[in-house]
């Protein structure tokens, strides 16, 4: 359930990322559920994903990748 959760938190953040041209940091999470999002985006050309911070304090940073285009 949170992973279905993750997921599509995952692609909102993408798509308002996206949207807005601006980065967004998420929540800090724990490896896994730090890596389902990053596995969630991977094949999106139109951001990408960064881990950030340290130990428990780690969090995913998406942002706009160079070639996205405003819409």
């Amino acid at each position: 359930k949170r992973e279905k959760a993750l997921r599509k938190l995952s692609r909102e953040v993408a798509m308002k990322v996206i949207k807005t041209g601006k980065p967004l940091t998420l929540e800090p999470m724990n490896p896994f559920e730090r890596r389902l999002i990053h596995l969630t985006l991977q094949n999106d050309t139109r951001v990408t994903t960064k881990s950030e911070g340290q130990g428990v304090y780690r969090k995913v940073k998406i942002s706009p990748s160079g070639n996205s285009k405003q819409y």
